[in-house]
């Protein structure tokens, strides 16, 4: 801690990245006891399915600076935060259900996320810890090249990185409806963002579709980074960006 500026150092521990770590020279002046749940939160390891989706309620709240109400008036921001709740919580759910194929039962998510003022930016990660796309996707039709870079193109294609419907990647014992990754990539573009994933040795931008090669920091599981503008969300029309199929007809996934 000594060789790191303070006001790094400051950060990190205020997001509780060293929790549970055996760390000398830590402020603990710089926690954050009641925490700041409408612009943030801080750095937590995900191990189920339903912390999951309490997780996916904190990053929409966190996001947009207040909590879904399904009983409230709507108001023109409210009326976006069910439909990214809903898509986050496939997201989680779905790095969750990856993560944990080949092997690799024990591997966990990690999630934090932040709104900064000065720019209006939201800013998500996601990390697991787990197998990674390729691994995931190995079998796929859909994969044409063994690669890293092409398993994270081919699982940003709606209903490929999803567990249910007639284009499974792999049985699964839940299923959901494949609007995660997919929904997650449009969500950020249309607020003017943007994804970067990495696994493996591939790095991948949605917005630039630039393609970085990590061949001496290769990353086993999944990265996700997102970001966007808060005050975009609301003028997104997000059920617009659901995946559209003949052979689901779920009222789930309506946001009338």
């Amino acid at each position: 801690m000594r060789y790191m500026r303070d006001q790094i150092s400051f950060y990190l521990i205020r997001m509780d990245f060293f929790h549970g770590l055996n760390v000398e020279g830590i402020n603990e002046d710089a926690r954050n006891s009641g925490g700041e749940p409408f612009k943030c939160v801080e750095l937590i390891k995900v191990d189920d399915q339903e912390q999951a989706e309490a997780i996916a309620s904190r990053l929409v709240q966190a996001m947009t600076g207040r909590p879904y109400d399904a009983d409230a008036d709507a108001s023109e921001f409210d009326s976006c935060l069910q439909p990214i709740e809903y898509a986050l919580k496939e997201l989680l759910g779905n790095s969750l259900s990856h993560a944990k194929r080949e092997g690799r039962a024990r591997a966990s998510v990690w999630v934090a996320c932040q709104h900064f003022e000065d720019s209006d930016t939201v800013r998500i990660a996601i990390v697991d810890n787990g197998c990674g796309f390729l691994a995931t996707l190995k079998t796929h039709e859909a994969l044409k090249d063994r690669t890293h870079m092409n398993a994270i193109q081919v699982a940003l294609i709606e209903r490929v990185s999803c567990n249910r419907g007639p284009v499974l990647a792999y049985e699964s014992e839940s299923q959901n409806q494949g609007v995660g990754l997919t929904t997650t990539a449009r969500i950020a573009e249309a607020a003017e963002g943007h994804l970067i994933i990495a696994s493996g040795d591939a790095c991948l931008h949605t917005a630039s579709k630039s393609e970085f090669c990590l061949k001496n920091s290769p990353w086993a599981g999944v990265a996700i980074a997102f970001s966007c503008k808060r005050d975009k969300l609301p003028h997104v029309n997000i059920p617009s960006l659901l995946p559209q199929d003949d052979f689901v007809v779920d009222s789930e996934i309506r946001f009338d």
